[in-house]
């Protein structure tokens, strides 16, 4: 191809390609250190008449590597924050001076001393002192689970702002350089695509994200979460984060909000990755579940103490009372509720602690029926923290539905779960309205221990069983058993009463249900095989035949005929049974009779202890249900926070690993290499030079020709 362009010409355009090269290496250089630069190349091509054209400077950088960097780092804040977060917790309830189990040991084995010597009041003392240790040991751990959680609100805060103001910062920077590229083709503004770049791999720190670059080649980086949300908006709008707790204010969800409408849309937390999703993750799996879990043990102790106190004898001869006060919870409104001044409230019910569980119980108002009083139906589901139904064995949600439960204030009723409910409104609810009860979740924290008198304690049975000396036979007490020390002696009756009449006996003719005879005060056998259950005036309440054995006879005779009809509809009467060995001769009698002066007995006093040993705590697993120990159970929380730890530093770990080898894959193309720049600075000086040589011979050329015209 023939060329137009004269020596000058060529020469201007080499120096001046050789100083914007000089000036990109110069930058680079001077870029080393600075955090998130990608190195910038700059390129030229040859003009179709000689010369150098305008050259083209871009930054170098494979997005490749740029998207497994971000990934990797997202990585490694999910799992940094969840380890850092859960080796607290962990630390917590791995430490001995902070053990729960200890904390039972001692007051089980205090229990065990009293009973050894149930008239000793040092040894009985020390019981009441242990169970205030054991309750503080307890609602200090509590309140410290409860700071973690406010703790954990104000990071989450925190961390959402931080993302707003980046993804605003994003958004910012799409429009600046936008109209950068508009205005000038040539040079890519490489110091705010760093800049923007930089927002995203931080925000990428905090969740999961994906970009992906406009279609019409303007420059513009759109993001969103990797769940398909949209962040960042090609139009240059923007959508934020925010936090709502409904019906628990202190249980914050993540909603994302848009800028442009009043709409918000609820996020799934723990799918949102990085830090945030850490964050949520911790308390998904690791903080609400220690919370509750250990608030259930400690109201299922307190609750199976409460009820084996009650069915004993104290020092002062007197049916048990309650050991612990047993904490009362308030319904959660929902924010669509009729009214958010109505209220509902629940408790652990007097024989709920076999059936207790950790979860919270979401209760729906079904219908409203006035009257006085006035009645409710309502549907109670059990929910997991994060508000998912738990599910049994088949995967189907747990719910029950109850109808004509009493609304009236002072009246508790029973659900499923081992709870009781009051709605104390009446006919002020609404069909829809709904409330959430968290039993376990503050609990440990305000359980108390009622009883102050060491004479309080139900060491002995409240009743016993006498051998009359005119036996015959070889049969001889082996056991004796109360279930039930329910006090009403009059009709119409509770129907949980029991035989017991509250003032030092057992109902007799007239006091008993019924009216006809009284509670079962003798058993007389007829013959080895049959025997008489007969009341304190002698009169015959039933007569059993055939027995097979001697075991719970009060038992045996509920089914035989005659057994009066008001007993059998009565949940559990008389409260009391026995049971012998060996052989009985007709005419042997065993009296029943209250356990007057029966202050060295420890029979009652030996289950107390025994409770320690007892699998009551109902627990829960991939819809599966079994029973453990209080101790096995916390040893079990113990055990569960350790392996999340554990395998959240090898998570963590790894995680580093492939971002290091990443990050070194990013560096090897975007990252500035002091030799390279070095090399290229010398080559680039050496053009200069050359081109300078070149538009110095122009000149001598065009001086000689200017000498020659003269």
């Amino acid at each position: 191809m023939i060329r137009n362009t004269d020596l000058y010409t060529i020469a201007q355009s080499g120096l001046r390609a050789s100083n914007t090269l000089l000036d990109t290496t110069g930058h680079n250089i001077a870029n080393v250190n600075t955090e998130g630069y990608v190195r910038e190349r700059t390129t030229f091509v040859t003009q179709l008449y000689g010369g150098v054209g305008r050259g083209t400077t871009e930054r170098v950088i494979n997005t490749f590597a740029q998207n497994q960097l971000r990934r990797d780092i997202t990585e490694v804040g999910e799992h940094e924050i969840y380890s850092q977060r859960t080796s607290t917790v962990d630390n917590l309830f791995a430490s001995e001076a902070n053990s729960i189990s200890k904390a039972l040991s001692r007051f089980y084995a205090s229990i065990q001393t009293a009973t050894d010597e149930p008239t000793n009041m040092a040894a009985r003392q020390l019981v009441l002192g242990e169970a205030n240790s054991l309750v503080g040991q307890v609602g200090t751990m509590s309140e410290f689970l409860k700071t973690k959680e406010e703790e954990l609100n104000l990071e989450l805060e925190s961390t959402i702002n931080r993302a707003n103001s980046l993804i605003e910062s994003i958004a910012k920077l799409n429009d600046k350089i936008r109209v950068l590229e508009a205005n000038n083709s040539y040079e890519e503004p490489g110091a705010l695509k760093n800049e923007r770049d930089k927002a995203i791999r931080d925000l990428a720190e905090i969740m999961s994200i994906e970009t992906r670059q406009s279609g019409n080649d303007d420059g513009i980086t759109m993001v969103n979460l990797t769940s398909g949300e949209s962040l960042v908006l090609e139009d240059g709008t923007f959508n934020l984060f925010g936090l709502n707790g409904n019906p628990d204010i202190q249980y914050k969800n993540l909603e994302l909000r848009s800028t442009g409408k009043p709409t918000s849309l609820r996020l799934a937390e723990v799918d949102v990755g990085g830090k945030m999703g850490g964050l949520f993750r911790y308390r998904s799996e690791v903080l609400d579940p220690a919370r509750r879990e250990l608030g259930q043990i400690a109201l299922s102790m307190a609750a199976a103490m409460n009820e084996q106190n009650r069915l004993g004898m104290d020092y002062d001869q007197q049916l048990g009372s309650n050991i612990f006060q047993l904490p009362t919870v308030s319904g959660l409104n929902y924010a669509a509720n009729s009214s958010l001044a109505l209220t509902a409230n629940a408790r652990v019910s007097e024989d709920g602690a076999r059936d207790l569980t950790s979860a919270d119980y979401q209760v729906t108002i079904d219908a409203v029926t006035p009257g006085a009083p006035p009645t409710l139906d309502v549907t109670v589901a059990l929910l997991n923290p994060d508000g998912s139904p738990v599910t049994d064995t088949a995967g189907t949600p747990i719910t029950q539905t109850y109808t004509g439960l009493t609304a009236q204030a002072g009246t508790f009723e029973k659900v499923l779960g081992g709870i009781e409910i009051e709605f104390p409104d009446g006919a002020g609810y609404a069909v829809g309205d709904q409330f959430l009860f968290q039993p376990t979740k503050d609990a440990a924290a305000d359980l108390e221990v009622q009883m102050t008198r060491p004479e309080d304690i139900a060491l002995a049975s409240p009743f016993r069983v006498d051998a009359s000396i005119n036996n015959f036979g070889d049969a001889e007490l082996v056991s004796t058993t109360v279930t039930n020390t329910v006090v009403d002696n009059t009709a119409p009756f509770d129907p949980d009463t029991s035989a017991f009449d509250g003032a030092g006996g057992i109902q007799g003719p007239g006091v008993a249900p019924g009216g006809l005879v009284g509670a079962p005060a003798s058993v007389v056998f007829t013959s080895a095989t049959s025997y008489e259950v007969r009341d304190s005036a002698n009169n015959v309440i039933v007569t059993v035949a055939g027995a097979t054995d001697l075991n719970n006879l009060l038992q045996q005779a509920k089914g035989a005929p005659g057994y009066p009809a008001a007993w059998t509809a009565l949940n559990d009467y008389p409260g009391y049974d026995f049971s012998l060995q060996g052989v009985p001769k007709a005419g042997d009698t065993f009296n029943i009779s209250y356990n007057t002066d029966g202050l060295n007995d420890n029979r009652n006093g030996l289950e107390l202890a025994n409770l320690q040993n007892k699998d009551v705590v109902l627990s829960s697993n991939n819809g599966t249900t079994s029973r453990f120990s209080f101790q096995e159970k916390y040893a079990n929380i113990v055990s569960d926070i350790g392996e999340k730890a554990a395998v959240a530093d090898i998570s963590l770990k790894a995680a580093e690993a492939m971002k290091d080898q990443s990050k070194n894959w990013f560096e090897s193309v975007s990252g500035v290499s002091l030799d390279e720049e070095a090399a290229n600075l010398v080559r680039y000086q050496q053009t200069y030079a050359a081109s300078a040589r070149v538009l110095t011979t122009a000149q001598t050329l065009f001086d000689t020709i200017l000498g020659a015209v003269r």
